[in-house]
């Protein structure tokens, strides 16, 4: 090839460049944040802002496991429809009830003549919207001024949501924003009042919810459209003194969508804005902290592990224990951005990532099958419009046997597992219809494919999924030795490997602490009942039942004092169970030592007479 003196030009320079020059001239301030630095005087964290992470909060000093780190009431929340009428929508505390009797009806609606039937309905409700239920008249005065902005809203709110194909929820979440606006005003300065306990925490003020990302140009031109036509019609309901326009509903709309957090009350829901959590505690997939909702729409943070000083305090939004791009999909579609925490940036062959959705390899049946992405997202705005592109990244594209080096095209590993989710999916569907009995046969057959043939990782996602759910079904179906083993492997398998791999889940994770409270609670019950065999293999049993419901109420009792705090309910809860636990355990080792026959001791050995000295003389 001929040489040449011409000056050519390096098109990537030339595309960095001009990359660069863009962001340059768009790039926006650094936040102020001021406006929430109160919570450095009662709490012991420090507010940051930068160019390349945003709001974020640091550890003012070494913080150890448990540490609470921020309170915050919800600046507006909602009562999910399916707790609509069991909490009360000003404190969210239980709702009494009282019986009605009413004409009964049939399937269609219609009165069925000469039939009554008896339902319970709240005891406080608004007789005139007939949508928001109380604890008692004192919270439904207190609420009046609020409510009274969105009753009339609220009474069409479902025929809206109904005739223009959007949830519900997501107009009653305007409608308690623009509540809220109207009882605070709209003043985009005010600052919130920080506190060390629930106690002395307010609701955050409606101005903080205007500093959250809204995401609005990530919605579908037809989304808009519905939720422009449903916001228009409800809008037009408020009383006009608290009206917003209708570009800012929709706003409203979208920065509750994108930012919104679920409280679990007394086994009910709700679902609430929390602006200064949500700007200051970004997600990772290997978080420090972790979000606990308690009663009255209040938001805990609290760390899960110790926290050297200065470092970042980041929680999660999704559920830990799936594969990589499941979770990066999820953050992607509900909170518009693409992870690149220290976990998600490791390489797959070092992560054990490569476990949650691994298949192990058909040739050696040691390693799993690793297939390093090579795409990473630079532009949100280019996926999000074509979220395909991920899908097309692995065509040609072969995985490697993490052990044998063995290779197989990744379409036919998507293949596995599209046939196992399928498989998974009929089990499921056994479940919601009822059919426990089929569902347990299918589940146990997905096992036996899927984990027993070698053919998935043991720690897959969709295998551990297939135990969760034998869990509940063999409960169900009165097994419960099979439900406490199928507990116990959940539990394995959430703690992850013996080895120096990071865990699929932080030891003190909520999810894992459930898991390890329902195996002791089951396993201290169903020892009880084998206590009346006294075999020696049923006494066998019983210890091992002890032994068992011991070791996991200790980890959740520990786990739920770092995460909820050790004077909650929930760890009280841990606590008398795990006493109760060492109790029967001590009181059965007792027993079964007092029953054992004592060994007969063995003759005392006669004395031995005492060596005589030997002389020796010379000739």
């Amino acid at each position: 090839m001929a040489a040449t003196t011409e000056h050519t030009v390096d098109a990537n320079a030339v595309q960095a460049e001009t990359t660069a020059a863009k962001k340059k001239k768009g790039r926006k301030p650094v936040a102020d944040n001021t406006k929430y630095q109160g919570v450095e005087q009662v709490m012991p964290i420090t507010l940051k802002s930068s160019h390349a992470k945003g709001r974020h909060a640091v550890a003012a000093k070494d913080l150890a496991a448990g540490t609470l780190v921020a309170v915050e009431r919800a600046a507006a929340a909602i009562v999910r429809n399916q707790s609509f009428v069991s909490l009360c929508h000003r404190c969210f505390g239980s709702v009494p009830t009282r019986a009605q009797t009413r004409p009964k009806l049939d399937a269609a609606g219609k009165e069925v003549a000469g039939q009554k039937e008896t339902i319970h309905v709240p005891t406080h409700s608004c007789a005139e919207c007939k949508m928001a239920a109380y604890c008692s008249d004192g919270c439904q005065k207190q609420h009046a001024g609020e409510h009274g902005v969105q009753c009339a809203a609220l009474a069409k709110c479902n025929d809206i949501a109904g005739a223009h194909q959007v949830p519900p929820e997501n107009l009653r979440a305007v409608l308690a924003l623009i509540g809220r606006r109207a009882a605070q005003g709209e003043r985009a300065d005010r600052a919130p009042v920080f506190a060390a306990q629930a106690a002395g925490a307010e609701a955050t003020p409606y101005g903080c919810v205007l500093d959250l990302n809204s995401n609005r140009h990530y919605l579908d031109r037809n989304s808009i459209k519905q939720l422009q036509a449903a916001l228009k019609d409800v809008v037009a309901l408020v009383p006009e003194s608290a009206r917003v326009s209708l570009s800012e509903a929709v706003e409203l709309a979208c920065i509750f969508n994108t930012n919104e957090h679920s409280i679990g009350v007394n086994g009910q829901q709700i679902v609430g804005v929390f602006p200064f959590s949500a700007l200051y505690f970004p997600h990772s997939c290997m978080p420090n902290c972790v979000f606990v909702g308690e009663a009255n729409g209040t938001m805990y943070v609290r760390t899960i592990a110790d926290v050297s000083a200065a470092a970042e305090l980041t929680v999660s939004y999704v559920d830990l224990f799936q594969p990589r791009e499941q979770r990066r999909r999820e953050l992607l579609l509900s909170r518009h951005f693409w992870c690149k925490c220290r976990r998600c940036s490791q390489p797959l062959s070092q992560s054990i990532d490569r476990l949650m959705d691994g298949i192990q390899c058909a040739q050696c049946h040691k390693g799993v099958m690793i297939f390093e992405e090579t795409k990473e997202v630079e532009d949100i705005n280019e996926l999000m419009t074509d979220i395909a592109a991920l899908d097309q990244e692995i065509q040609g594209k072969f995985a490697v046997c993490e052990n044998c080096e063995s290779k197989i095209e990744v379409t036919h590993l998507v293949d596995v597992l599209k046939a196992a989710i399928t498989d998974y999916s009929a089990a499921h569907a056994a479940i919601q219809q009822g059919r426990l009995t089929q569902a347990r046969v299918l589940l146990e057959r997905f096992v036996d494919n899927y984990e027993d043939k070698r053919v998935l990782s043991p720690y897959n996602a969709y295998l551990v999924n297939a135990y969760t759910a034998l869990i509940r079904v063999c409960t169900q179906l009165d097994d419960v030795d099979r439900a406490i083993r199928y507990n116990s492997l959940v539990v394995e398998r959430m703690l992850g490997p013996d080895s120096e791999l990071l865990p699929p889940v932080p030891r003190h994770f909520p999810r894992l602490a459930e898991y390890q409270m329902s195996l002791g609670d089951t396993c201290l019950k169903q020892a009880k009942k084998k206590a009346t065999n006294r075999t020696p293999a049923g006494r066998s049993v019983t210890r091992r039942y002890l032994k068992e419901a011991r070791s996991a109420l200790e980890a959740a009792y520990k786990s739920r004092v770092i995460i909820f705090g050790e004077h909650s309910p929930r760890a009280t809860e841990a606590r008398r169970l795990l006493d109760s636990a060492k109790k029967e355990y001590d009181a059965f080792v007792q027993a079964t030592d007092k029953k054992k026959p004592k060994k007969p001791e063995a003759p005392a050995a006669a004395p031995q007479a005492p060596a005589q000295a030997t002389s020796t003389s010379s000739a």
